[in-house]
């Protein structure tokens, strides 16, 4: 059960709200990944992608052994019986992760993403927001990512909160503590860059991605001295069922 009360992963690059599908383009190669707008996210999989990206924070409260695995182990858990496939990123420093996945789903990536669960001394909305947006995203420095060798365009895909309607979902933080009080069942709020992939074919796929993110406090998410830099190395074995 993951008991830290904020947790910043790397491994999802995220779609722009209102951008169109991307084609990524390596300047040095012809070559192009399909990249999902927000609208194709929502058209073809029922939800849109900071949905999602909240799905995949739920998934990893409670899946142990996903948010600080540096091999690929417990990779295969992100399928969860759904159109999108939940991948590993880094929660900090570089991490060669190596693993089968089922093909035929949608594929959801961490670049760089973070939660705040609601808790004293920030336990409201318009805090939170101010948290994952003001003090996180806006200070996210090279964000990158590539798709079997092929450089994807950050630049237009990032998820923000909305100030006026924002997302809140609901995570198990585990078992309450005694002392600080923290745990149970908590609203929150994430933000950050999100990649959600069309199925691909069969086969092994290679998936770079990473950002230098600002250290915040754990207590209050006050920014911090000094960056941590997320480095993924993502091999997918895609096969069949």
């Amino acid at each position: 059960m993951i008991r830290m009360r904020q947790i910043a992963a790397a491994g999802v690059v995220v779609l722009a709200l209102a951008a169109p599908a991307a084609r990524a383009k390596d300047k040095d190669d012809e070559q192009s990944v399909t990249v999902l707008s927000s609208d194709e996210v929502l058209e073809r999989t029922g939800k849109t992608i900071d949905e999602w990206g909240a799905a995949w924070w739920q998934w990893a409260f409670v899946t142990p052994g996903v948010l600080g695995d540096t091999t690929g182990q417990f990779g295969p858990q992100g399928d969860v019986g759904g159109p999108v496939f939940f991948a590993e990123g880094s929660g900090g420093g570089a991490v060669k992760l190596d693993y089968k996945a089922p093909a035929g789903q949608y594929i959801l990536l961490p670049v760089a993403t973070y939660i705040w669960t609601f808790f004293p001394p920030c336990a409201d909305p318009r805090c939170a927001t101010h948290i994952v947006d003001d003090n996180f995203v806006a200070h996210v420095k090279g964000a990158y990512a590539t798709v079997d060798g092929v450089r994807v365009d950050l630049q237009k895909h990032v998820v923000r909160v909305s100030h006026s309607n924002p997302l809140i979902f609901v995570v198990d933080a585990g078992p309450i503590d005694p002392v600080s009080g923290y745990g149970g069942i908590l609203p929150a709020e994430q933000s950050g860059y999100w990649l959600m992939l069309p199925p691909l074919s069969p086969g092994t796929h290679q998936f770079a991605f990473g950002a230098k993110i600002p250290n915040l406090d754990p207590n209050t998410g006050d920014v911090l001295p000094g960056t941590t830099d997320l480095q993924t190395m993502l091999t997918l074995h895609l096969k069949k069922k």
